[in-house]
């Protein structure tokens, strides 16, 4: 009920953040389904702002409506860091623990 016209909420699915440094954002999707422009320009922005962000596109191919999304069996297919998004095809918590490593968190 708030939206108008073409501009509506919008959400993040996952944000983790470790000791005010690091922040990455996730955003899950069902397989080759985008993130829409609004959306991808919102999660870009927030992570431009900090000195170690990443935004996840997760992708799955669950459809029980009445279940949580196991993201330990998703994979991230896109990243952004860097204002620049990267293709990949790696499962999520191999990628966290990357970035966990990478960024020293």
């Amino acid at each position: 009920g708030v939206q108008n016209g073409v501009i509506h909420p919008s959400d993040i699915d996952a944000v983790l953040e470790f000791n005010n440094k690091a922040l990455i954002l996730i955003e899950v999707k069902r397989r080759n389904n985008i993130i829409p422009t609004g959306q991808r320009l919102m999660l870009e922005r927030i992570v431009d702002r900090w000195e170690l962000g990443v935004v996840l596109k997760v992708e799955h191919d669950f459809y029980d409506v009445d279940s949580d999304i196991p993201l330990s069996k998703c994979f991230v297919t896109l990243y952004y860091e860097k204002s620049e998004w990267k293709p990949c095809n790696i499962p999520v918590v191999a990628f966290l623990n990357q970035l966990g490593n990478k960024w020293n968190t």
